[in-house]
């Protein structure tokens, strides 16, 4: 804790071990970095291509397989 004043049990909350009032918990709280979701498109948009074009192969690949059976 980082204010080191006392607490009582209900007032407190604990975290990864050291016990924290709500001031220092806000914060803790108010370090947390924003982050871009500009990377899961990119790669739901890569994934989404390559599956598009691995499905392209195997669908030419099936049917000239096929056609070569007959």
């Amino acid at each position: 804790m980082s204010c080191a004043k006392m607490l009582c049990q209900e007032c407190a909350t604990q975290w990864d071990g050291i016990w924290h009032c709500a001031s220092c918990l806000g914060a803790k709280r108010g370090t947390r970095r924003q982050r871009s979701g500009a990377g899961s498109w990119i790669g739901a948009a890569f994934l989404s291509l390559m599956f598009l074009y691995l499905g392209a192969r195997v669908m030419v690949w099936t049917s000239a397989f096929i056609a070569g059976l007959f």
